[in-house]
Order: structure tokens, then sequence, then C-alpha cells
């Protein structure tokens, strides 16, 4: 509007500047050109008919005169009309084809003058019907406060305000308008472009409860950029450490680090995050006041929109107490197997001591009787050659039998409580004799595999390889129902390896209801772990019983220099 009203001025001015040059033009040939012809005509024939022409050689004139003019003010007025053309094209693609909500609203009452499509989209109305209502109708405000903001606006040249709006019964907004006042015509409308902002404030809302879960947190959190440079802590870490949050930020990492971990450590944790991966693990740190502690933590990479690592997230938590206790717990366990070793050396030694008093007092009867009937037998066969001299003979050979077999069964009673061929021989022959006699009494096929390199055990290590193969065959006899048992020794990885393994009928391992009084495994359990090893037990019914023993070689060992090769027997 105001470019046309710029315009009708421009012509208005064309108007009087043909006018004037017109009734100049004519001044100047009424009052020059009757003594123009003077001057270069003298006939008075000629002159009169001069006199005749001068009239429409005057409108020749004036013509061509005009049409100068003219052309020229058509060429200004076209120039003028593409101008605003190309302008007005400009505005409908910033008015009408922009995706921003654009309005002009008459200040006086609050209706909408225009809208572009994406405002009558977003409102859900018609052109025509938006420009029906105002914005009394959308916003959520007091009418008092819409018109002073409609003043401010007014007067403003930027202004903004936060509203929501209602576009529906059930559909409430946030949106963000931004305005400036903008003269049309001869009145003043303001123009305003709103954002729709109620993802961002649910998204803020989010961010504003997770900050508020983050920083009320039980345990640290610290997040660093990837070089490690400290960015946030929540107050937990100011808590563990002693730091307050302006010592830490842009700090970094190491400010905690008291050295405990290896650089080889360090380059391992680094490179486990920067490849993606969470990394797990104890830290030994110091504190701000140089007080040392404990920290168990958690890292793990944080990933931005284009799957790149932007920082790393740690979870810290101080674990001190934790520590001491796990410190006290395990030299409680030392002081428990150190018990244990004791009372398996009482043990032992009790052995030794009772199946010293069978072989000293029993087995020394038990041959003296056998001496003593042997010498009886002979002198009464000497002296008497009646009828029942052969009764008599029979019965003492009886006597001389029952106490041999009296004699081997307390040589089976000493070897199973001090096992005499173990101290002489070594573990391979006490065990290959051992397996023999079990094999004979039990008629179980047995086969026994040591290693062909040898092993060297010390008498501990003996010692309880040779009561776990006593238990395992004795638990094999009593309940297995197998046909065929098989013993493999071994030295692997630093460690000596004994596996006994059965074809029986196996049992149910998870079967907590079975076998409570299995104490000979747990007596096994217990020697291994003195040594430091482990024991393994597999089975499953109808598939035999697996029992693996594991002790480590690097307890000194006394080489058995008396070990013979295993001879069939």
């Amino acid at each position: 509007m105001e470019t046309n009203k710029l315009n009708s001025q421009k012509g208005l001015k064309f108007e009087y500047r043909i006018t004037l040059s017109y009734i100049l033009f004519g001044l100047l040939w009424i009052m020059f050109s009757d003594k123009l012809l003077d001057l270069f005509v003298i006939d008075s024939n000629l002159l009169t008919k001069f006199q005749t022409y001068k009239g429409a050689f005057f409108v020749i004139a004036t013509s061509v005169l005009l049409y100068f003019f003219v052309k020229r003010h058509m060429h200004s007025l076209r120039r003028a009309e593409s101008k605003i053309i190309e302008s007005e094209r400009h505005y409908k693609s910033l008015f009408d084809d922009n995706h921003s909500i654009i309005a002009l609203i008459n200040p006086d009452n609050g209706k909408f003058e225009d809208a572009n499509p994406a405002a009558c989209k977003y409102y859900n109305n018609s052109h025509t019907d938006l420009c029906n209502k105002s914005i009394y109708d959308y916003y959520i405000l007091e009418k008092s406060k819409i018109n002073t903001w409609l003043q401010t606006a007014k007067s403003e040249s930027q202004n903004q305000i936060h509203v929501q709006l209602r576009l529906s019964d059930s559909e409430v907004r946030d949106v963000e308008v931004y305005s400036s006042p903008i003269s049309i015509g001869n009145k003043t409308m303001i123009y305003t472009i709103s954002h729709d902002i109620t993802e961002q404030q649910i998204a803020a809302s989010k961010i504003r409860k997770l900050s508020k879960a983050v920083d009320q947190s039980p345990v640290g959190i610290c997040i660093t950029d990837t070089e490690g440079i400290i960015e946030y802590i929540n107050p937990v870490v100011s808590k563990i450490t002693g730091y307050s949050t302006q010592e830490l930020i842009n700090e970094h990492i190491n400010i905690f680090g008291s050295g405990e971990k290896t650089s080889e450590e360090n380059d391992a944790l680094w490179k486990t995050i920067r490849a993606g991966k969470v990394w797990v693990g104890e830290f030994y740190n110091q504190k701000k006041n140089g007080e040392f502690f404990w920290e168990s933590d958690t890292i793990s990479p944080i990933f931005d929109t284009t799957g790149e690592i932007s920082h790393f997230l740690a979870i810290k938590e101080d674990i001190t107490n934790r520590k001491i206790s796990e410190i006290a717990l395990n030299k409680s366990k030392d002081l428990l197997r150190k018990f244990a070793s004791h009372l398996q050396t009482v043990r032992e030694e009790e052995k030794i001591s009772l199946a010293r008093e069978i072989h000293d007092d029993l087995g020394q009867s038990l041959v003296a009787l056998k001496i003593e009937a042997g010498l009886l037998k002979n002198k009464i066969n000497k002296t008497n050659n009646n009828d029942h001299s052969a009764e008599i003979s029979d019965r003492f050979d009886k006597i001389i039998s029952l106490v041999e077999h009296t004699i081997k069964a307390a040589r089976r009673i000493m070897n199973g409580l001090r096992p005499e061929l173990l101290e002489l021989n070594g573990f391979i022959s006490a065990a290959a004799t051992y397996i023999h006699e079990f094999e004979d009494r039990y008629q179980i096929n047995c086969e026994f595999t040591p290693d062909k390199q040898g092993v060297e055990l010390n008498s501990q290590q003996s010692l309880t390889l040779f009561r776990i193969l006593q238990e395992s065959l004795s638990n094999i006899a009593r309940h297995s129902k197998a046909t065929n048992v098989s013993v493999l020794l071994k030295n692997a990885h630093n460690k000596f390896l004994l596996e006994i393994t059965d074809n029986g009928i196996g049992f149910d391992l998870q079967n907590k209801n079975a076998r409570q009084d299995s104490y000979g495994m747990l007596g096994m359990q217990e020697r291994v772990v003195i040594l430091g090893g482990e024991l393994q037990i597999s089975s499953e019914i109808g598939k035999g019983t697996s029992v693996c023993v594991s002790i480590p070689t690097n307890i000194v060992t006394e080489a058995n220099e008396r070990q013979p090769a295993i001879a069939s027997e």
C-alpha cells in the first residue's frame, strides 16, 4: 500500500510536468512563431500559407514531445511494477511457503488479520475461519495480560512471550511467540512468528528429573571428555574424594590417582573404553587430605548422534569398608585353613600313633600267638600218637589260619591309618598297591595310568592325594555299582592332576535332598583347599562319576628318589 501511494504521488508530478510543458511550449509558440516567420519569410502569400500550417506543426511538435515524455514515464512505471511483482513474490515465499507459524494480529481486538498455511494447519482451521477468530480463543492467559502484551508488542520493535495454547479440549501446547510491529497503510499490525516448544519442554522436564536423580544418586557419577578431563561430578564424588566441584571441573581424572595401577593396566583400561566397551574394576585412590581409599568403578562410553564416542561416564562407589572386611575375612580364612591343616596333621598323627600301637602291641602279639601255636602243634604231634592227634593238628591249623587272617586284617587297618608304603616308596607305588588290593577285594577292574615322566610330590601332597584316592575308591565300592575304574595322574600346567572315573550309576549333583551326610566329599574338599588346589566332581545319573583334583606344584616339594617303576602284580 505504501508503494502504491508513492507511485500515485509520482503520477501527479508527471501530470503537472506535462501540463506545464504544454502551456510553456504553447506560450512560446504564440509569442515567437510569428516573429520567426517574419524573419525567414518575406513573401506575403507564402507567409499566409505558413500561417495556415503553423497550427498543424504545433500539434505535431507537441505530440512528439508528449510521446517522449510518456514513453520515459511508462518505462519507469514498468520498472516499478516489476519490482512490486518481485517484492510480492518474495513476500509470498516468506509468508505462504514458510513452515513457521506466521500471523498478522490486530492489536486493537486481537483478531487474526492474516495467517500463512502453516498457521492454518497448526490451528486446524481454514484461512477464512481463522481470520474470524482472535488470540483470546486460543491463548491460555488472563484477558488483561493478553491486552498488555498486545500493546507492548505494538510499540516494541522486538518482543517475546511464552504462552500455552488450547487447540482443542484435550490438547494444550507450549508456544514461544516472537512479535514485531508492522505498518500496513495507515494501520499498525503485529507480525508474529510462533514456535511450538512442547517437546522441548517435556524433554527439559525429563532432563531436570534426570539431573535431580543424578545429583541425589547414592553412588558417585563423573563425566569426562575423551581425554579424561572432568566435565561433571555429582555431590557424592565430592563426598568420596574430599574435593569440591570447582576444584575438580576441568581437571584430569588422574587427580585421584595413587600410582597403584601400572602404565600397562591404565593403557588396557583406556583401550577398552575407547573401543566402546565397558570397563569394571577397582582403584586404590587418594583423597584431597592424602587419605587412601578403595573405589569400585564402572566406566562406559557415551555416544553422540553420529555413533562417535563423545564422553565417558564413571560410576564410583567407596568400597573401603568392604575391602577392610574382605582383608579381615581373608585373614580369618587363612587362620581357618591353618587350623584345618593343624587338625588334619593331628588326625594323621593320631592315625600313625594308633597304627603304631596296633603294630607294636596287637601285631606282635598275633605273630607271637602264631609262633606259639605252631610250636605247640609240633610238640603235640611228637608226643601223641593216638587217634585224636590228626583232629588236634587240624584244629591247630585252623587256629593258625585264623591268626594269619587277623594279622592281614591288622596290616590292612594299619595301612589305612598309616600308609607305610607311601613313606617308603612314594605315591605312585603306594597308589598302585592300594588299587591292586582294591581290585582283588571288590572284583572291580581298575586301570592306573601315572605320568610317564614321573611326578615329584612332597609328603603332604602325597598324603592328600592318597587319602582322596582312598575316599573315592571307597565311595565307588559302596555306592556306584561300577565295573570299571580309571585312575589318571599327571603333571600339566604347573599342577598335579588326579582324576578318578567310574562307569557306575552316577548321581544327581543338583539333588540337595540326597546324601546330606556326605562328609567324605567335605573331607576331600578340606584337604585340597589346604594345599590351594581345586576339587571338581561331575556326575550324571546312568553315566558314572568323575572326581578331578588339581593342586599347584609351586609348593616346596621333596623329590621322591625311591619311587620305583610300576610292576605288574
